[in-house]
């Protein structure tokens, strides 16, 4: 059994004297995202969530139909799943049930028992078996909500689930889906006690993330109308039923009216047979998924290679360029004061403009500072001899940062496409110029940008993310933009699959960035920010301006000569929140770590 320390009676009156000690000591910092420190998070969060909560407006209350398949769930199992409808704090729902001729012996019973004890559970027994995305078919069929949630026969919702579905209803009349956080619940042996872990902070909706993986999953609801538009659930899916039908959401509604709600409202059962616990149980989910996303880009026009990993739920994307192929003004930023303190620089140049070929480029040579004395002759050598062998077009420029220079350098391109390398970097495959206009080339992208990686094969970064440096302790203390998934070994997925899958971040490193020009002169280029980095602000910009994305693509690696550090950041740029980070997480040298319920800070 876990290690479990119990809540006195005086922390759950007061709500955060005991938990707020536990943040202090530092119990909520230990990676992973489970254990102690998500049960001491889950305590301070349930401790206060019904008096933090505002309350619903007047006005029209939304009917919310539950949607819920069963077929031979466990005695146990199903029993929970009825109670914790039955138990929750708002009252406007019906429970649409399709029994998809179970055969066990106590599923129609408990089933008809609920319905005789609260008119909310509608139930149709199937005639035939027809598996789970006809048996959903047939619970949308006597729906009469104007929302439709889906909650499986062996899942629990947290008390508040529906209520704070409801509120964001109210909150976001515009929208065609709402998902939430989950976690994973499971029956401890030895003490009997229902455990909870594995929990699933994740972004606002991100169209290449759920490219790669379901991650609206639970709890998912959407407007009844757009379901039965739709078609409700395609047959031939099933397994990944739910993840097809968010896809086509997206295409119908647009990301933007997919909203996130940073709320823990699902519990997940993992059981043998159950798909939270064991990526082999159902192998034909994953195939019915891949088959569902590549119907989604063949329909979405999005020209995508789907790289695969045996017994992953998460796939790389390798996007392909658009035809005709954008012109791309390749930058290479150079320090002169770097041909002193590094004797291979010229070679990592050249090795650099040999790898990143690309069919329609310029590539210009942007220095900056003056040479160590008894290296001038060398390095004009050098970068002579670069110019005429790859036609680079060589320019001296008095600035006095990289960002600068990057600017002097996109005033010099003739491209469509600008893509900014920091001399000493090198690609690590030979088409990384293709997999970064492909991703680029998108409507609602304006920086598409390479994964870092170190000499020894660790990876540098994988996009900026916000958290807090080494003098910080989480949950207090200045914020600070961090490299993601800084460490990780290339093997491990890290936290959600972040190393390993193409999605949004809220910005992206400069060495290795890619670029419309048309939308980097909107911008104004990187400027001066205080308290925050320039290549991160010129993609907050992009995002909180124009409501464009910043995406990192593993796969286009780049092998940085310089590891990122953490970098101060003001905290008014976390006002409005940072885009695609969850508010309950911060990235610190350890990881990602939880931070306290914001409520209450």
């Amino acid at each position: 059994m876990r290690d479990r320390e119990m809540v006195p009676e005086e922390g759950r009156n007061t709500g955060s004297d005991f938990l707020r000690e536990r943040f202090r000591r530092g119990d909520f910092d230990r990676p992973p995202l489970s254990g102690p420190a998500y049960d001491a998070w889950r305590e301070l969060e349930e401790a206060n969530r019904f008096r933090t909560a505002p309350p619903l407006s007047d006005g029209d209350e939304p009917l919310i139909s539950v949607l819920m398949p069963v077929y031979n769930p466990a005695e146990t199992h199903l029993r929970e799943a009825l109670e914790s409808l039955a138990n929750q704090t708002w009252n406007g729902w019906e429970c649409c049930i399709a029994d998809d001729c179970s055969s066990l012996p106590h599923v129609r019973p408990m089933l008809e028992e609920a319905a005789r004890r609260d008119h909310r559970f509608r139930i149709i027994f199937r005639k035939a078996n027809g598996h789970i995305c006809a048996a959903s078919n047939s619970a949308l069929a006597i729906a009469r909500g104007a929302w439709c949630a889906l909650l499986d026969d062996d899942d629990i919702l947290a008390p508040e689930a529906l209520a704070e579905m409801a509120r964001a209803v109210q909150e976001h009349p515009e929208a065609e889906a709402f998902f939430s956080d989950e976690d994973q619940i499971w029956r401890d042996g030895e003490s009997g006690a229902t455990l909870h872990d594995n929990p699933l902070f994740k972004p606002e909706c991100d169209p290449d993330l759920l490219l790669g993986c379901n991650c609206i999953s639970h709890f998912g609801m959407y407007r009844a109308s757009t379901l039965r538009q739709l078609g409700g659930f395609r047959i031939g899916y099933e397994g990944a039923q739910d993840h097809d039908l968010a896809l086509r959401v997206l295409e119908a509604a647009g990301a933007g009216r997919m909203r996130h709600i940073p709320r823990v409202l699902y519990h997940w059962r993992r059981h043998t047979g159950s798909t939270s616990g064991n990526l082999g149980v159902k192998p034909y989910a994953r195939e019915a998924s891949l088959r569902a996303r590549k119907d989604h880009a063949e329909r979405s026009g999005i020209s995508v290679i789907f790289e695969t990993r045996p017994q992953s739920v998460y796939t790389g994307l390798r996007f392909l360029p658009p035809a005709p192929l954008p012109a791309l003004s390749l930058c290479i930023l150079l320090d002169l004061q770097e041909f002193g303190e590094v004797p291979d620089l010229a070679g990592r140049v050249r090795a650099a403009l040999e790898r990143a070929a690309y069919a329609k480029r310029e590539t210009i040579l942007c220095c900056r500072g003056c040479t160590p004395s008894g290296y001038a002759r060398e390095a004009e050598r050098h970068l002579e001899r670069l110019a005429a062998d790859f036609r680079c077009r060589l320019f001296h420029e008095p600035c006095n940062d990289m960002p600068a220079l990057a600017n002097l350098a996109a005033g010099h391109a003739h491209g469509g496409t600008l893509l900014f390398l920091q001399a000493g970097d090198i690609p690590l495959v030979p088409d990384i110029a293709e997999r970064l206009v492909g991703a680029l080339w998108r409507p609602d992208v304006a920086v598409a940008a390479c994964r870092g990686i170190t000499p020894e094969g660790a990876v540098a970064q994988a996009g900026y993310a916000v958290g807090y440096g080494p003098e910080s302790a989480a949950g207090e203390g200045g914020a600070w933009a961090c490299p993601s998934c800084a460490g990780l070994e290339l093997r491990s997925g890290g936290y959600f699959g972040w190393a390993h899958m193409a999605h949004s971040v809220p910005g992206a490193y400069l060495s290795g960035m890619c670029c419309r020009r048309e939308h980097f002169e909107q911008l104004g280029g990187f400027r001066e920010s205080e308290g925050c980095p320039a290549d991160l602000d010129l993609c907050l910009r992009a995002r909180r301006e124009f409501g464009l994305r910043t995406v990192v693509l593993p796969g286009a690696d780049l092998q940085y000569r310089k590891i990122p550090r953490p970098a101060a950041m003001s905290s008014r740029m976390e006002q409005g929140g940072i885009p695609f980070q969850n508010p309950h997480l911060a990235w610190t040298p350890g990881g990602w770590k939880l931070r306290p319920p914001r409520r209450l800070s």
